[in-house]
């Protein structure tokens, strides 16, 4: 599979407005975030199968409201141009 086809199947939304605000009302457990707070640049919304590679790669991950949210660290870039993304898209 290669890194944009990954994206496009599995990367859904950005929900960086929604993370946030959820952050800011405390209704998510500050445990996914702590050791990263402040390097979280944008939110995105992505499928499970996506969550579990990224959460082996040492990404941030939440997993709750039956939501898998991914904290990307960089923004500015295509995703699929991430090396995590590509690393992940080359098996």
């Amino acid at each position: 599979m290669t890194a944009q086809r990954l994206v496009e199947n599995c990367v859904l939304t950005n929900q960086t407005a929604v993370v946030d605000e959820m952050l800011n009302k405390h209704l998510l457990p500050e445990e996914y975030i702590y050791p990263f707070l402040g390097d979280v640049m944008e939110w995105w919304l992505i499928d499970s199968w996506l969550a579990e590679r990224l959460k082996r790669a040492g990404e941030v991950i939440i997993e709750e409201y039956g939501c898998c949210w991914w904290g990307r660290l960089a923004s500015g870039q295509a995703i699929y141009m991430d090396s995590v993304i590509q690393e992940i898209a080359a098996g």
